[in-house]
């Protein structure tokens, strides 16, 4: 009896010993688990299709660019592209003419340059059907591939770039820079990864990489105020 007594206390003792260890391991496990889920996602195979959704045009008869539909929490459904060849005052008089998906063309209510972003936006009344991409802050993974697509001649064209390096313009605006090469009409094109997240809006381009300026979830909040 005296034995099992003795061994009954030893095997509490351990097991009081060992909690915090076993307890941290779940933890662990826990988190972990966690993470992979939110970072794992349906991985896109139609990319022509899906980009497509959330496309747009931009022109004033002299200029042509690709934008985004985006669905900001604060702000609502804007548009985003490369402001580099936008004339500020033609946006903020609303004399640029969009077109969504190549069919419905609308009227910005309001437009202008997001500061130190090398980005134009449009704010404009959300149409029914239109399927906005969220603004969110991802940054890539070294050689990880990324898709892009525009329309060429009235046909949506895709292509592809693997991601190189990231680097700050004196401006302070973070862009990515990826391999390959892109017609002019791809500027302000939505840059998506695999999983269909927006990674940006491609604001250069040359015939060895394309570069696409970074985004934030505050970065319209100085523009509206």
């Amino acid at each position: 009896m005296k034995y099992n007594t003795n061994y009954f206390q030893f095997f509490i003792s351990l097991t009081m010993a060992l909690f915090p260890f076993v307890l941290s391991a779940i933890v662990f496990i826990l988190l972990n688990s966690i993470s992979t889920t939110k970072d794992s996602c349906m991985k896109i195979y139609d990319h022509t299709s899906y980009i497509q959704r959330s496309l747009v045009t931009i022109n004033d008869e002299s200029q042509f660019l690709s934008g985004v539909l985006v669905n900001d929490r604060e702000f609502g459904n804007l548009i985003l592209t490369s402001s580099r060849r936008l004339d500020r005052n033609q946006m903020q008089q609303n004399m640029y003419e969009i077109t969504i998906d190549n069919i419905d063309s609308i009227n910005p209510l309001y437009g202008d340059y997001i500061s130190n972003k090398n980005i134009g936006f449009f704010q404009f009344s959300t149409s029914a059907y239109v399927s906005a991409l969220p603004v969110n802050d991802i940054k890539p993974a070294i050689g990880e591939i990324a898709y892009t697509a525009t329309l060429l001649n009235g046909e949506i064209e895709t292509y592809s770039g693997r991601y190189s390096n990231s680097i700050t313009l004196d401006n302070g605006n973070l862009i990515h820079i990826y391999s390959g090469s892109v017609d002019i009409q791809y500027e302000g094109s939505p840059v998506i990864d695999q999983c269909g997240r927006l990674l940006g809006v491609i604001i250069e381009g040359n015939d060895r990489y394309f570069a696409i300026s970074s985004l934030s979830e505050d970065m319209f909040t100085n523009s509206f105020k």
